[in-house]
This record gives C-alpha cells, structure tokens and sequence, in this order.
C-alpha cells in the first residue's frame, strides 16, 4: 500500500476525533455495586496480514439499524463527524521533541496506530458530545467466519465527563452493565454518569500499592514505559478472575448491552477486549489492530486528561507523554504470556479462573452472528 495512502488515513482520522473532552471534578455521588473478584490473562496466533487502506463506502456507514436504538441514534449519530477545537491551546512539539530535548515516542505511525480491513472507523467509534475514545467492537471475524455483532459490547474511557445527550445516548441503546476497572478512590472522585438502565459494577483491577505512582519518577527516560510493563505483567499474571466476572455476564443473552472502561480506556479496557476478541476466534494481529485504535485519540488525551495528571504529579506534562498512547509491544506481553504458558486464552481462563468451556460457548452464542 502507497504511503500517502496511509499518511492520508492516519491524518484524516486523527482529526475525526473529538477535541473536546469536559472533565468534571465534583460530579453527584451514587451508590457503587461492587462485585468482588480475585486477582489474575490472553492468546491464539492466527494467520493475518494487517492493511492500512482506505475504509471503504460500506465501512463509512452507520451500525446496522437493527442494532441501534430506534430514537436518539438519529440525533446522536455514532458516524465520525469533525468536531470543534478546543479553546485551550494545545501542547505540540515540532519533530516529537520535548522542550528538554528527549525524542518523543510517535504512536501515530505504521507500527503504532494500525488499520485493518475491518477496521470500519464509520461504525467502531461512536461519537458522542464529551467523549475520546468510545468503541464498539463488534464486526470483526471470528470463529467459523462468523461477524460479531455490533452495538453488544462497547469499550471506553470514564464517563463521568458524559453529557445529558451521552447519557440519553446509552438510555436508548438500552444498556444493561457498566464495568468499572478503576480503584474505588477514583471511581469516587470521579462518578460515571449512568442511564437508569444501566447497573453498575465496580471491579477494581489495581490498588494503590500495584500502582506506585508517588514513588516513581517520571521525569527519566524509559521510567513510564518500564511501569506501564509492569502493569500488563500484573493484570495478566494476577488478575484474570476480576475479568472473568465481566466474561460472566455475557454468557446470558438477556444481559447485553454491557460497556467495561478504566480511565483513558486502553491499558486495563484493552486487557479485556483481548480476552473478548480471542474466545470469539479473532486473529491476534486483528485485535492489536483494534487495540492500536486508542491512538487515534492520543493528542485530545494529552492536551486534556494528560494535563489532570501533571497537575497531581507535580512534573510538566510532557514527561507522562507516553501514559496516552498505547504500544503493541504492551499487549504482547500478555499475549506471550498467555501463549507461552497455556497456549489459548480458553485455557488460561479456566486454570486461572472459574470459567469453564460452556461458557466459551455461550459467549460464541450470543456475540457470534449465525
């Protein structure tokens, strides 16, 4: 493929994403459902060659209408959509160099932001007023040639930023569950704004301590990377049982919509849509194409989530630049793990958790169109 076609994706779909992303500080407190769940991760290596062409006119179009609620979709269209810039004025950096000098890592080029054939940008992200990085990850191929079914299963970042007209949004897409990977503390601070149909699950994946945010210094080279490893070696390693509970829930076909989120929606929310896309039968290098998707959303995150952490951590913004983005690399890790260890995702889930195969099953059931 020509690499001005590439370049013309990337830049046309960098400025399809939204710019404005409102965060709320004092949000009204709810009751939390908690779910509990022990601490402990992904797999199957299939052949697939990534491509990086132009979407086509069908993938242009909105989800089927089957799978969209009949009322508010026409007024909150998940199609991409320009959007206004935000008033405040973004950080950039001519040549991905930091004002110290250091080389900025760029998860926007061919091995960091990945398209596929059915990437379908038209029909994956859905478009909302105050929201980054919402997804939806049906459409892809599965077991048996088989497509996932849009509009079931949606991925995200926090939603304590949403609008009235998000909220009504997830209202008429009847969502069932919300899945919160985020620490109590956080979730707190920052109250996800849900429909009435929604009930709400808070399974945190990290504590305090697994983070160790006050004790790292992010101003040296090499220092986010190295946590953000460490964090993928946990949440594969230790945790598998805290999203088994999410997989749970779509063994019952009267539980569907579910949404699962961390904070930026990438790290822990990729975790699990790897899980999801392997016990559906999709390539590995169809899901890190997906997982590559959150980079598309790299600059708003920056420019706006990243500014709340530098401001909690006390260093310029541009020592955390690469908290926003993810790295293939990243999910490899769990990825290898998973298939050096057990070979499948199948596997890892039932030795690591209380899955079992009738379960795999009936996710296939539910999520796989005949």
């Amino acid at each position: 493929m020509k690499k001005l076609t590439t370049l013309a994706i990337v830049a046309g779909a960098a400025s399809i994403v939204p710019a404005f992303f409102l965060v709320r500080k004092l949000m009204q407190m709810k009751p939390l459902a908690k779910t509990a769940c022990k601490p402990e991760a992904p797999a199957q290596k299939m052949p697939f060659k990534a491509t990086r062409t132009e979407n086509s006119a069908a993938e242009n179009q909105s989800a089927p209408a089957s799978s969209q609620p009949e009322t508010l979709i026409k007024n909150i269209s998940a199609e991409v959509h320009p959007v206004a810039k935000p008033a405040r004025e973004k950080l950039n950096y001519p040549g991905l160099i930091a004002p110290n000098g250091r080389i900025l890592y760029n998860f926007k080029d061919e091995n960091n932001l990945i398209f596929c054939e059915e990437t379908q940008l038209g029909k994956r992200l859905i478009q909302l007023e105050n929201s980054i990085n919402i997804r939806d990850i049906g459409g892809y191929t599965g077991m048996d040639g088989r497509k996932i079914k849009w509009r079931k299963v949606i991925r995200s970042e926090e939603l304590a930023h949403l609008s009235d007209k998000d909220v009504d949004y997830f209202a008429a897409l009847r969502l069932k569950h919300v899945f919160d990977f985020r620490n109590k503390s956080k979730s707190e601070r920052q109250a996800d704004r849900l429909p009435k149909t929604a009930q709400y699950h808070l399974l945190p994946i990290f504590s305090s301590a697994d983070m160790g945010l006050d004790h790292k210094d992010f101003t040296q080279p090499g220092v986010v990377d190295e946590f953000m490893r460490h964090i993928y070696k946990i949440q594969t390693e230790d945790r598998a049982q805290c999203f088994a509970e999410v997989l749970k829930y779509l063994t019952e076909s009267s539980e569907y919509p579910i949404l699962y989120h961390c904070t930026n929606g990438k790290d822990r929310t990729g975790f699990m849509t790897y899980l999801i896309l392997s016990i559906l039968g999709v390539p590995e290098d169809v899901i890190l194409s997906d997982y590559t998707l959150t980079n598309l959303t790299f600059d708003e995150s920056y420019n706006l989530l990243g500014n709340i952490m530098s401001e909690e951590l006390g260093i310029e913004n541009y020592h955390l630049w690469e908290f926003y983005g993810v790295k293939p690399d990243w999910l490899k890790i769990s990825m290898d793990y998973v298939n050096t260890n057990f070979g499948t995702v199948e596997t890892y889930l039932m030795e690591q958790t209380d899955l079992r195969e009738k379960d795999f099953t009936k996710i296939r059931e539910n999520l796989l169109a005949k």
